[in-house]
């Protein structure tokens, strides 16, 4: 599901209109044209609404920002000598709230788009946000690769190995005892001769979730202290290592294969991370005090804005949404 392209067009018209009515250079003639726009339609006053709720939900951390460069300057402007005629004024430096602004822009790029990049251009195999793709490998094994992962594949005589590099996924592993298939991520390594389990690699932990067979899972370099897990089992392994082990329902992490979303009574702000790796653009939680509300439920996977809509439902949230890139989810105030 993707972005009125209408509405994208007017939001991004709000944001142009915000950068030049806050630049310093606007003119009354600017000001009018700019009301002209905003009169336009209800979805320009809608439009510029939302810029302005977004900006003034950004300006608390931009004010620290700004705050600390100021005593910066103000510091290295008091250390320096300065020679100057009777009269003139030191100069400072230009447009520090428009630097601030540019500094926090080119951070919500980079938190959108650069990480995991270099990883995709480097892999066998990757999807798009909110594409899944089914794979065959040379020996018969079948991969489901979900939504905005990559892998990378490495067979030899001796044995068969996968690099999850990023994301999630579900391997149905021919059997072969002479040559191990063995699995690797940045948290963890799982090793099989055939079965079938799902891997989940995020930025702190992988998770294995075994649902037929056995598969052993350990740190790189350490298969001696080795857990063994059976079907219905899983284990995270991360910096600490490997564990706890749980019993969960087998079905509920490759619950993406057939379309849908699992939750069984998870923080928002977990929930959030997952549709997040199907929604077209970015959800962040604005207000810290709703990180922790409960969410419980099965969500369908091809319909991720119906997900948020339900979740604010239930939670009696709102949310805002910027360019169709940006939404910030937020407790309404009464």
């Amino acid at each position: 599901m993707h972005p009125n392209p209408v509405e994208t067009t007017i939001s991004d018209e709000a944001i142009e209109w915000f950068s030049k009515l806050h630049s310093g250079r606007v003119t009354p003639e600017d000001r009018n044209r700019f009301e002209d726009w905003r009169k336009r339609s209800s979805l320009h006053a809608k439009a510029y609404a939302d810029v302005e709720m977004f900006w003034a939900l950004l300006d608390e951390p931009a004010r620290r920002v700004f705050e600390r460069e100021e005593t910066l300057a103000s510091e290295q402007t008091d250390a320096t000598p300065l020679i100057r005629k009777a009269g003139q004024r030191v100069a400072r430096r230009p447009a520090r709230r428009a630097f601030v602004g540019l500094s926090l822009a080119a951070a919500l790029v980079m938190y959108l788009w650069l990480p995991g990049a270099f990883r995709f251009w480097t892999s066998d195999y990757h999807t798009e946000w909110g594409e899944r793709q089914e794979i065959t490998l040379e020996d018969g094994s079948r991969v489901s690769l979900n939504t905005h992962s990559a892998l990378s594949v490495e067979f030899s005589p001796e044995r068969r190995v996968i690099k999850l590099l990023e994301g999630e996924a579900y391997f149905q592993v021919r059997h072969d005892p002479d040559r191990p298939f063995i699995v690797l991520t940045a948290h963890g390594v799982a090793k099989v001769t055939g079965t079938a389990f799902n891997v989940y690699e995020r930025d702190d932990r992988m998770t294995v979730t075994v649902s037929e067979g056995r598969v052993r899972v350990y740190t790189e370099g350490a298969e001696d202290r080795a857990i063994e897990l059976s079907a219905g089992l899983q284990a995270t392994g991360s910096i600490d290592g490997i564990g706890p082990v749980l019993r969960v329902d087998a079905r509920q992490a490759p619950a993406w294969r057939e379309g849908l979303l699992v939750f069984n009574m998870q923080p928002l702000a977990a929930v959030v991370d997952e549709i997040n790796r199907y929604f077209p653009g970015k959800i962040i939680i604005a207000d810290p005090r709703i990180r922790e509300r409960v969410v419980s439920g099965a969500f369908d996977l091809t319909r991720p804005r119906d997900i948020l809509t339900a979740i604010e439902k239930t939670l009696g949230l709102s949310s805002v949404n910027l360019s169709g890139a940006l939404t910030l989810l937020y407790q309404p105030t009464l």
